[in-house]
């Protein structure tokens, strides 16, 4: 029986960022420790948190995520796509990138929401332009699984929920296991003599799937294909659980296509739900579907406000020097023009050292700006991370709030270790510094706001 608590949700998935983010900044900041104890403290905190962040988003997640009532009351008008496959196939398509145990010992992990997608939910955004993808739930669940959205039968009606559903599907993804009922499921879709909407999902291993084929492949009227042999492209960038995928011509003829990566290493996260659309590019044209769907989430308000507190918080230390070479000038040209007057100097004399102190001020501004190109660097490193911050980057997003967190405490420790000449400073530039230390946090709290994790969500 399934037992949501939305607000409980909530909460989780709140939490599980705030834990996700200080876990990665304890990761990143662990070789700056001055003993090795410390060190090893923060990689050892780093890590707990991160893996308790994990599981409070995930956990989280699936206190929210839609349960149908029914795949037999879906509404005429939507496309869905039909996920079948054995129940005993969900411990492996619930499955997320952000618990592999060498990207936690060795990297900095930087968790987005696309380390936090399950297989399923990458299966289901990949066909998303068929339609929702649904399917059955295994009665025993107290959480729905993260992916399609799941209806939860009987053991007399389960059977005429699936036919409903298959009879308006789409597309129909059959992933290759075992049991009784997944060969029932078997002869219904073959038996509807539709293989352009069937796609056939292999997962797990090659003994997983030669016991299907061994079983079950004399059911498809062309058979279906051996499993390749092993390659070293293969291990090196196949998926995390989904690792091959069959679709079929109107005669039924299978077509094998494996669904790795283009590079080790590298896009782990999404890994399926990008091979997979390249791997069912003529089922995709068949059907007249985009690759992928636009995304239509607006953006929300909390990310515009971020991007100028971002900005504020890495230039505005860069305008203080140039800030005070013109105070520096100005009182100069004050000082200067202040003691020419009572020497007996014609007033022409006076403003003539007004003038010449402030070209001279002017000078030393331009020779400042010219010569300082390092801040000229910064400052297009700053403005393509806030271009990026706006268009829902991730790995961006991820870092303002890291750094949100931990670069204010640093520097408001700086600031209090020299207080003292500080406070020669003029209030104008007081005030600069204070918004500097809180504009930050500030953007941290908004970026970590749900409906921003939804939008940036939303783009992957």
């Amino acid at each position: 029986m399934i037992e949501q608590t939305p607000l409980q949700g909530r909460r989780l998935s709140a939490l599980g960022w705030v834990a996700l983010t200080l876990g990665s900044g304890c990761l990143g900041i662990r070789y700056g420790s001055a003993t090795a104890w410390g060190s090893w403290g923060l990689l050892a905190a780093g890590v707990i948190l991160v893996v308790a962040g994990v599981w409070a988003v995930l956990r989280g997640r699936q206190h929210l995520t839609p349960v149908l009532t029914s795949l037999q009351g879906l509404p005429a008008d939507e496309r869905v796509v039909l996920f079948l496959r054995a129940f005993s196939d969900d411990p492996g398509f619930s499955r997320v990138a952000a618990l592999r145990w060498f990207r936690l010992l060795f990297t900095s992990l930087l968790p987005t929401p696309a380390h936090l997608r399950t297989e399923e939910d990458q299966v289901g955004r990949a066909v998303a332009p068929f339609g929702r993808m649904v399917a059955l739930g295994r009665p025993s669940d107290r959480l729905p699984r993260l992916g399609a959205e799941r209806s939860y039968a009987s053991d007399e009606t389960w059977r005429t929920e699936v036919l409903a559903a298959l009879d308006r599907a789409a597309l129909v993804l059959l992933v290759a296991g075992a049991g009784r009922s997944l060969a029932w499921e078997v002869d219904q879709v073959v038996g509807r003599d539709a293989p352009t909407r069937l796609v056939l999902v292999v997962s797990r291993d090659r003994d997983q799937y030669g016991r299907f084929r061994e079983s079950l492949g004399d059911r498809f009227p062309n058979g279906l294909p051996d499993y390749p042999p092993a390659r070293m492209r293969h291990r090196l960038l196949r998926g995390r659980y989904v690792r091959a995928a069959i679709w079929f011509d109107g005669d039924w003829t299978p077509h094998w296509e494996m669904l790795d990566g283009r590079f080790p290493l590298i896009g782990l996260a999404r890994r399926t739900q990008r091979a997979l659309p390249r791997a069912l590019r003529t089922v995709y044209q068949r059907a007249d579907v985009p690759a992928r769907l636009t995304p239509t989430t607006p953006r929300p308000w909390a990310v515009k406000l971020s991007v100028p507190l971002i900005a504020a918080f890495w230039l505005i230390p860069l305008a203080l020097p140039v800030l005070a070479v013109i105070l520096a000038d100005a009182v100069n040209a004050a000082v200067n023009a202040a003691l020419s007057g009572p020497s007996g100097a014609p007033a022409g004399t006076g403003t003539g050292a007004s003038g010449d102190s402030f070209t001279i001020g002017h000078n030393n501004v331009l020779d400042l700006l010219s010569t300082a190109w390092p801040m000229w660097l910064w400052m297009a490193v700053v403005a393509a991370c806030g271009y990026r911050v706006w268009r829902g980057g991730p790995y961006v997003i991820m870092m303002a709030r890291i750094q949100g967190v931990f670069v204010p405490v640093y520097l408001l420790a700086f600031i209090l270790a020299t207080l003292p000449a500080y406070a020669r400073l003029a209030f104008v530039t007081l005030g600069l510094l204070v918004l500097v230390v809180l504009s930050m946090p500030v953007a941290a709290m908004l970026l970590i706001r749900r409906d921003v994790r939804d939008w940036v969500d939303s783009r992957l």
